[in-house]
């Protein structure tokens, strides 16, 4: 059994040693390629990745192992020919983000012990949406990638297999995510609305929400970010090129664009970098709320979702409630050194060999 620490610090026991897998066919396709150098993520390198996943966890001894459907198939052609005990969640089939919600959820539900995610950092919220404290390994296989990591699909799957049977303590290889929350006053509607972003929200001086992508530097306001690597790419490189803030590391940063601060370039999409004005910049502690003003659409990692009158005031934190990050490297390092990887004398004959290539 597995047991990983939720944001309250009370554990998260699962049952049986279930690993889900989520892939977003969209992932890495977005209209950045028509007006960037980036470069696109094809179906048949998810598809390779996907089988590596599920090789690694049918290696490692998933007892079960949940696949979300998708609109290309891709989860169903990657299962082709592997024996093991995987299983279908059927997907809503939108194409859009709701798929992947729904996938987090239904392997919530199911009690999954490690969730392994393929997509960019819209992904990642995605699936954060709809299982806010998953156990995650987040593969990048999208657009900026921020929030997930390369890390080869094999390793990843092991790993995940690992944490959901308990042969790691999750406790130990699992930290909190920060994530940036925010809070949507608007006289023009009926509710509040609550938002999450796990790299960067930010106000985009446009009417439409459009193609999603924020492409025109000219029309960012400002930027709260909780991830700020100077090495990144998208909105989150303006604050880690004048504020850099560690993944792990404490609290967020506040930038506000505009004439009379600093001028920085910044990639704001990949091999395409733009000059921008940063009027100020305010270093944002965990837990402390700052109030901003509408006016445009909001974007939550690096994608606009939600237009907001300019009589709207929106509330900003930095809170440490994310997914839980399944550290891969920590977790196979523990299992070899807990010989998990050794075969037994006492085993009757050799497993057979698997291939996910």
């Amino acid at each position: 059994m597995a047991t990983v620490a939720t944001s309250t610090g009370a554990p998260l026991t699962t049952g049986t040693a279930t690993v889900g897998i989520i892939v977003n066919p969209h992932a890495g396709k977005d209209i950045r390629r028509l007006v960037s150098a980036a470069g696109q993520t094809s179906d048949a390198v998810k598809i390779s990745i996907l089988r590596r996943v599920a090789a690694g966890a049918i290696e490692q001894g998933a007892e079960r192992i949940l696949m979300s459907t998708d609109t290309h198939h891709l989860a169903e052609r990657a299962a082709e020919g592997l024996d093991g005990p995987i299983e279908f969640l059927e997907s809503p089939q939108t194409g859009s983000f709701l798929d992947t919600n729904a996938a987090a959820r239904s392997m919530w539900k199911a009690e999954a012990g490690a969730v392994v995610a393929l997509g960019g950092d819209g992904t990642c919220r995605d699936v954060a949406t709809g299982w806010p404290e998953a156990p995650l390994i987040a593969i990048s296989t999208g657009t900026n990638n921020v929030f997930p990591t390369a890390v080869d699909g094999t390793t990843a799957g092991v790993a995940a297999s690992l944490v959901a049977s308990g042969a790691v303590e999750g406790t130990s290889v699992t930290a909190a995510a920060k994530r940036v929350s925010i809070r949507i006053d608007d006289p023009n509607r009926d509710t509040v609305l609550h938002e999450d972003a796990l790299v960067e929200a930010a106000l985009v001086d446009t009417a439409f929400v459009g193609a999603r992508a924020v492409s025109d530097p000219a029309t960012i306001q400002w930027v709260v970010a909780c991830i700020a690597s100077p090495a990144s790419t998208g909105l989150a490189s303006i604050a880690g090129r004048v504020h850099p803030i560690e993944r792990n590391g404490p609290g967020g940063v506040l930038l506000r664009l505009g004439p009379g601060g600093r001028r920085i370039r910044v990639p704001l999409s990949p091999g395409t970098f733009s000059t921008l004005e940063v009027a100020s910049v305010e270093p944002l502690a965990e837990g402390q709320h700052v109030e901003l003003v509408g006016g445009g659409v909001l974007a939550y990692d690096g994608e606009r979702s939600t237009p907001v009158s300019a009589r709207t005031t929106v509330t900003a934190s930095v809170e440490r409630s994310g997914p839980h990050l399944i550290d891969v490297e920590r977790t196979l390092h523990l299992a070899a050194l807990n010989k998990r990887f050794d075969v037994r004398a006492a085993d009757i004959a050799p497993r057979k060999d698997i291939h996910g290539d």
